[in-house]
């Protein structure tokens, strides 16, 4: 596994570790906070009803049916109706003394006909008649700044509108908003610190397993490739003895298509390394682009298929050479075996930045319900009986995806009007130099 490809597992680790705490902590904290202003809003509601029923006055008796009742349940219910705001709320001693509020009552004509601000000093008479006015133009239960109110018609048609001082209640509430807050952004911060210590310690099974997948293929393509050799010249010696027969033409097809697939099996292993392995130097990406094409020609002819190309002069960036024409044979093989009868190939090539863009189309009728996101995936063909007449091992795209990977850029496949485009992105970004002799000899 490539350095790269280590970097990217780790930030992967990292996001999601912190995403996942972010989101637990926000919906915790969100509903703490919630619940919290519910309890606070039932309690208000109480308390207005309570001073609603007896006239716009709390009266300052603390024997009530629901204390009796409450002093009845057990010091755990007792407990869980406070936490949750089930018990009524003028059951508390000391709310008579405590609670600021005041109130407006109205005749059955709609006039004012009394005024009680005994309970609180920081409201005039006159103050007192706009809020209850207000009230009156509005729904039947609301706020104005630190007063939350209700009002209420009789049977008699005469109307009484309440105010209750909440300032408190809603610092709590504003309190427990902005503590939230910081619990979210400090659960987050911790997560990401801790999870940035223990990444490379968590990624390491998969880092493990990733070498031994690799050293498991490159084992396996050299144990292959003796039996394969000696099967190859026992069959030649056959042919050489008694002559071609159609039994020793199915065998060296055979033999030829196993070692294609150990060859193809060692691309695979070697492509996650290619960011560590290049040999970058200023590329005249036209050329080379142009040149590669221009060796598939004769079997785009041969094929009955058309090729246009659209490759302007000039275009450069810093790459490996060897590896802007892999990636273009790459997407060029794929586009000849997938292209339909008689269809067209189309190269584009842009320069984007620093960077290029590498379009390679071709004409693909069967393409409107396809997995695209599929096609990267190592050993992936779409109709696996099909394509062995085509040839090919279902890695050509999976390595392109690597090569442009390397160059932190990406690779798309998308179908319009019966077109298949694989569009290529690569950066030019600092990597690190190695020879192609020392790319070779690996």
């Amino acid at each position: 596994m490539s350095e790269e490809a280590i970097r990217k597992l780790r930030r992967h680790f990292i996001l999601v570790t912190t995403l996942t705490i972010a989101v637990v902590t926000t919906v915790i904290a969100l509903l703490i906070y919630v619940t919290n202003r519910e309890i606070a809003l039932k309690t208000i509601r109480e308390e207005l009803n309570f001073i609603i029923e007896n006239n716009g006055d709390l009266p300052e008796s603390k024997d009530t049916d629901g204390t009796n009742e409450n002093q009845d349940n057990s010091g755990v219910v007792r407990f869980l109706d406070e936490i949750f705001g089930n018990s009524p709320a003028y059951n508390q001693t000391e709310m008579p003394y405590s609670a600021r509020y005041f109130a407006v009552l109205y005749d059955e004509n709609g006039d004012i006909s009394k005024v009680k601000t005994g309970h609180i000093a920081s409201v005039s008479e006159e103050e007192a008649r706009s809020y209850g006015n207000y009230a009156l133009e509005h729904k039947s239960f609301g706020h104005v700044n630190n007063y939350y109110y209700k009002w209420e018609t009789e049977d008699n048609g005469t109307t009484i509108v309440v105010y209750l001082e909440a300032t408190s209640t809603i610092l709590a509430n504003n309190r427990i908003f902005y503590l939230s807050l910081f619990v979210i952004l400090l659960g987050v911060l911790i997560t990401n610190l801790v999870s940035r210590a223990f990444a490379k310690r968590a990624i390491a099974p998969e880092i493990r397993n990733a070498e031994l997948q690799k050293q498991f293929i490159t084992n396996a393509s050299h144990e292959l490739k003796t039996p394969l050799a000696v099967i190859r010249a026992n069959t030649e010696m056959e042919e050489m003895i008694s002559g071609q027969t159609e039994w020793t033409e199915s065998t060296m097809r055979q033999v030829e298509r196993m070692d294609g697939l150990i060859k193809n099996l060692v691309l695979v292993s070697r492509a996650s390394e290619q960011s560590t392995h290049l040999a970058v130097d200023n590329v005249n990406v036209s050329n080379a682009v142009s040149e590669t094409v221009e060796n598939f020609t004769s079997l785009v002819k041969h094929e009955n298929k058309t090729l246009t190309k659209n490759v302007p002069d000039g275009i450069t960036m810093r790459a490996d050479e060897s590896q802007i024409r892999q990636l273009t044979s790459l997407l060029m093989d794929n586009a000849i075996k997938y292209c339909d009868e008689n269809g067209e190939i189309r190269v584009d090539l842009l320069q984007k930045g620093k960077g290029i863009q590498l379009v390679i189309s071709n004409s693909y009728a069967e393409g409107a319900n396809v997995d695209y996101s599929r096609f990267f995936e190592r050993f992936y063909r779409k109709d696996a009986s099909h394509n062995t007449d085509r040839g090919g091992y279902g890695v050509g795209l999976s390595i392109a995806e690597a090569i442009c990977s390397a160059y932190r850029g990406s690779i798309s496949a998308d179908w319009k009007k019966g077109i298949i485009s694989f569009t290529c992105i690569l950066k030019q970004v600092p990597i690190p130099t190695g020879t192609g002799k020392d790319r070779k000899q690996e």
